[in-house]
């Protein structure tokens, strides 16, 4: 049976989740191909609302982050200062659910952005069925010496979804109701690390319910 999964857009409620399968030219060989074609059809791909811009300067006195959209880029001096730093873009942005059991979500980089927007996002994996929760797009630059510039339109990242049975197919739905959108993100905005922490990899037991089951009576 197909695995169906629930989204909102929390940074701008137009953005939109397209399948991979949708952006391969399907006269490539391996479009053809069965093995990558069963991959692809539970993988989708976020793209930037927006233009941004962002380079940094790191010396032994002090960090200079310099960017078009300030507002929209979060860090610490710790992530800031790590061998390579890590920033946390704030767009786009998703909030997933899903009323099925054991349903794995992946977050992955593209490949794309390592070569035209000089960063990769930082991946990870979590047990969804256990715990809603937004996607967060962690970067670091490939070469601290060249700007960030992302256009609009750009792919940022990929998510997939894992059922128990690997050949069960993924059906992702957009919410689109505001006002069910709305709900959502206050609930999930309530919940603490103390909450998700401890679920993020164990397998859903069958007595445990969604925080969000109340939007879907």
């Amino acid at each position: 049976m197909p695995a169906t999964i629930h989204y909102v857009s929390v940074f701008n409620k137009e953005d939109t989740l397209i399948p991979q399968s949708d952006l391969i030219d399907q006269n490539y060989v391996h479009a053809k191909c069965p093995v990558h074609n069963h991959k692809q059809s539970r993988t989708f791909v976020a793209t930037s609302p927006i233009d941004f811009n962002l380079s940094i300067n790191r010396t032994p006195d002090q960090n200079y982050i310099f960017c078009s959209r300030p507002e929209l880029l979060e860090y610490d001096e710790e992530h800031i200062n790590s061998p390579k730093p890590v920033m946390q873009l704030v767009f786009p942005k998703f909030l997933f659910y899903t009323k099925d059991e054991n349903i794995w979500f992946e977050f992955n980089d593209h490949p794309m952005t390592a070569l035209k927007n000089n960063f990769i996002a930082i991946g990870g994996w979590f047990n969804l069925s256990n715990w809603s929760r937004a996607s967060s797009t962690a970067i670091t630059l490939v070469n601290e010496k060249k700007s960030v510039i992302i256009e609009k339109g750009d792919p940022l990242f990929r998510v997939s979804f894992y059922p128990p049975n690997l050949d069960d197919s993924i059906i992702l739905k957009k919410e689109t109701n505001t006002e069910v959108v709305d709900q959502w993100v206050e609930a999930h905005e309530k919940k603490t690390e103390e909450d998700w922490r401890p679920r993020l990899f164990s397998k859903t037991k069958t007595e445990s319910k969604c925080p969000f089951s109340f939007l879907f009576k």
